[in-house]
């Protein structure tokens, strides 16, 4: 695949909202609900304030990792699958590969 440069920074701006540790919690809590869920049930499961999953969630949508669909008086947050859960189980298990080595090394 070439990456031109429109490409590059649309995958910059999606790797840069994986960069929160907020927004993974995020995305973690809708994984694993596994059903669409309200702003505030999110907020309380990601143990942050309304406001801040707010602009999270905002921010996760516009980089297409969420979506957002108007439900009632509410909106509901699903994440983008398979996409989403395959990136966490791809970096997370990068991630402790790479705890387990420095372990061993240390051994």
């Amino acid at each position: 695949m070439t990456l031109s440069a429109p490409l590059i920074c649309d995958v910059s701006k999606l790797f840069a909202a994986l960069g929160d540790e907020s927004r993974l919690r995020i995305l973690k809590v809708l994984v694993d609900a596994g059903r669409p869920m309200a702003q505030g049930a999110v907020a309380e499961a990601a143990g942050l304030s309304q406001a801040n999953a707010s602009k999270h969630l905002i921010h996760l949508a516009r980089v297409g990792l969420v979506n957002r669909e108007p439900s009632g008086n509410q909106v509901l947050f699903t994440p983008v699958t398979p996409l989403v859960p395959e990136v966490c189980d791809l970096v997370c298990g990068f991630v402790a590969r790479r705890i387990q080595d420095a372990y061993s090394s240390m051994s």
